[in-house]
C-alpha cells in the first residue's frame, strides 16, 4: 500500500510528475476506507454492502500502480546511467516506508502496554520484519500484510531486473501475472481453505504488481502501435464500470482465479495508461484536482492509521462514523507532515544523477525492452 515517488527524475526541470497517479491512489484508499467503514457505528444503514465491498480492489489498484511506477523509475535509471544503484534504491525505499510504519507501530505498542487494546507480541514480530502476509495478525496491525508484500517486491524486483536483463525481466513479470492466479485456482480445487490461507504469500499475490511491471516495460512500444489511439477514445472511460463489475468475481473464487483476477489487472493497467497518458478528459481532470491529488499523497499514512479508527469491532466514540474518518485524517496528516515530508528532501538527494539531454533522449528509446538488445 505504500507508494513510490511520483516524480520521474532526471528531467531538466528537476522532476516531472506522472499525471493522475496520485488521484488513482486517492480512489484506492477511498475504496479501502469505505469497505472498512461498513459496519462501524453510525455508518449509514441505507448504503448496501455490495456498494462498499471493494476494499480488496483498492489494494489491487495500489499494487498495480506500485509495480508500474517502481519499474518505470528503475528502467529510466538503467537507461540513463547504464546501471541501477541498489544501495540508493533501498535507501530511498527504507526512508519512504519504514519511519511512518514504525511510528504507527510504536504508538500501537504504547497503547497495548497501557491496556487500551491487546496486540500479541508475535504480531509485532511479524510487523517489524514485514512478514505479516505469512503470519496471522489481528485487526489492529493485520492490514500491514499489504506493506509486507510491497517490501518483499522492493527487495527482489530490482535485483531481478539487474541480473536478468530487460527482456528476461519482462517475461518474468508477464509469466507471474498470468500464472499466480492459476496456481491459486489449482490450490482452491485441491483445498479451498488452504487457498485463502496462502493467498497473501508473495509469489501468489504478486500478479497485480507483476502486471504493473509488465506495463512499464511495454509502454514505450505501446505508444508506437495503432491500438494506442484507443486509450484516448472517449469510450475508454467504460473501463471504470467494467472494473467494478469484474470485482464482484471475488465472490466466486473459481471464476475469479480463472478469469476476473487477470481481467482486473488488465483493466487497471488500461486505466493507468488512459489517465496518465491522456489526462485531459473529465475523469483525468478530476483525478488531477488538488483534493484527490493531496489525498493520494496522503494515502500511505491514511492506510496505516485507518485500521485503528475505521474499526467495526470497537464501539468507542472515535470508532463512530464519521468521527473515525476525521480521526484517521488527523493522524495521517500528523504522520505526513512530521515524518514523511521532512524525509522527502533526503530521499530526493538520494536520487540517481542524470547529466545531459542527449542521454535523456536516448533513454526514452532504451525504456523499450522490445528494441533493446
Amino acid at each position: 500500500m505504500a507508494d513510490a515517488e511520483t516524480q520521474i527524475p532526471g528531467q531538466a526541470t528537476g522532476g516531472r510528475s506522472i499525471s493522475s497517479l496520485d488521484g488513482l491512489r486517492a480512489v484506492s484508499i477511498a475504496l479501502v476506507l469505505l469497505a472498512h467503514s461498513y459496519g462501524t457505528r453510525g455508518f449509514p444503514a441505507w448504503i448496501p454492502e455490495y456498494l462498499t465491498n471493494h476494499g480488496q480492489l483498492g489494494v489491487q489498484i495500489f499494487f498495480v500502480i506500485s509495480g508500474f511506477l517502481i519499474t518505470t523509475l528503475l528502467l529510466r535509471e538503467m537507461a540513463e546511467t547504464g546501471r541501477v544503484s541498489l544501495g540508493l534504491f533501498y535507501a530511498r525505499r527504507t526512508l519512504r516506508i519504514v519511519p511512518p510504519c514504525y511510528l504507527f507501530l510504536a504508538v500501537m505498542g504504547v497503547m497495548a502496554w497501557l491496556g487500551i487494546f491487546w496486540i500479541p507480541l508475535k504480531d509485532f514480530l511479524f510487523d517489524i520484519t514485514y512478514t505479516v502476509n505469512y503470519g496471522s495478525n489481528g485487526w489492529m496491525t493485520g492490514h500491514l500484510w499489504s506493506l509486507s508484500v510491497e517490501e518483499q517486491f522492493y527487495l527482489v524486483w530490482p535485483i531481478t531486473m539487474k541480473l536478468a536483463g530487460q527482456r528476461r525481466a519482462l517475461w518474468i513479470a508477464g509469466t507471474l501475472a498470468i500464472v499466480a492466479p492459476l496456481v491459486l485456482l489449482i490450490v482452491y480445487f485441491l483445498n479451498p481453505p488452504l487457498s485463502y490461507r496462502v493467498r497473501p504469500y508473495f509469489p501468489l499475490i504478486a500478479d497485480p504488481i507483476a502486471a504493473g511491471c509488465f506495463l512499464a516495460y511495454i509502454l514505450s512500444w505501446l505508444r508506437s502501435q495503432p491500438i494506442y489511439r484507443l486509450f484516448a477514445a472517449r469510450a475508454g472511460d467504460i473501463v471504470i464500470p467494467i472494473i467494478f463489475l469484474l470485482d464482484f468475481g471475488r465472490d466466486h473464487p473459481r471464476i475469479h482465479y480463472a478469469l476476473t483476477e487477470t481481467a482486473l489487472n488488465l483493466c487497471i493497467c488500461y486505466a493507468i495508461v488512459r489517465y496518465t497518458e491522456f489526462p485531459r478528459g473529465f475523469v483525468g481532470r478530476l483525478l488531477n484536482r488538488p483534493v484527490p491529488s493531496f489525498v493520494g499523497r496522503l494515502s500511505y499514512s491514511l492506510y496505516l492509521w485507518q485500521q485503528v479508527f475505521v474499526n467495526p469491532y470497537l464501539a468507542g466514540v472515535v470508532q463512530a462514523f464519521p468521527i473515525n474518518l476525521a480521526a484517521t485524517f488527523g493522524c495521517a496528516l500528523a504522520s505526513y507532515y512530521l515524518v514523511e515530508k521532512p524525509l522527502s528532501g533526503i530521499r530526493k538527494r538520494l536520487q540517481p544523477r542524470f547529466h545531459n539531454v542527449r542521454a535523456r533522449s536516448e533513454a526514452n528509446e532504451g525504456l523499450n525492452p522490445l528494441r533493446a538488445g
